[in-house]
């Protein structure tokens, strides 16, 4: 099983001009995926890999953007990231902000917990989350998961990693990398 964050690891986070803040798309016009991703995602699907997203999305409670725009963006997301054969089994999002605690947002444990219920079968020793910050990494090393992180080898993030005794099991600079390397390794997919 590959749990996939969404924005940064299949499509482009946007930069506010009024605020300079980075944030997720708030309408489904701003979506954009990165380069590769619809391969990447069809390439993994192809190989007998089952794909889940697990998402922190808190725009909606921070009251960002609607509901429906919330749902309308995801959902343009998993049509766009699965037009050529790639098949996303589940997702998972977190609604929440950090504030609230909930059990829900990464690095806490509970959108992983959720992907491996909806899909029994997979054996979770053998998969992989796949992210592009610390939280990701957090949280699939504390549900014991293989871990890629995905973007440039920034300082901040490499030393706060460092710090929790943390390192990615694979750390490259997008998803069409981590599919390049997870398809050349023995042994294949996973059930």
């Amino acid at each position: 099983m590959i749990l996939l964050d969404r924005d940064g690891v299949l499509n482009a986070l946007l930069v506010d001009p009024e605020h300079g803040t980075i944030d997720s798309p708030l309408h489904p016009a701003q979506v954009q995926l990165l380069p590769g991703v619809v391969q990447a995602l069809a390439q993994l699907t192809e190989a007998g890999y089952g794909l889940s997203i697990v998402s922190n999305q808190p725009a909606w409670a921070k009251g960002k953007t609607s509901w429906e725009n919330l749902q309308a963006v995801h959902a343009e997301i998993v049509s766009e990231a699965t037009s050529s054969g790639g098949r996303i089994l589940s997702s998972h999002l977190c609604l929440h902000r950090r504030e609230d605690d909930c059990d829900c947002r990464k690095p806490k444990t509970g959108l992983l917990r959720e992907v491996f219920t909806a899909n029994p079968g997979y054996d979770p020793a053998a998969s992989w989350i796949v992210g592009d910050s610390v939280t990701d990494v957090e949280a699939g090393a504390s549900f014991k998961l293989h871990t890629a992180f995905l973007g440039p080898r920034k300082c901040d993030a490499r030393k706060v990693l460092n710090q929790r005794s943390l390192q990615p099991s694979y750390w490259g600079p997008d998803l069409a990398g981590f599919v390049a390397y997870l398809l050349s390794r023995e042994g294949g997919a996973t059930p």
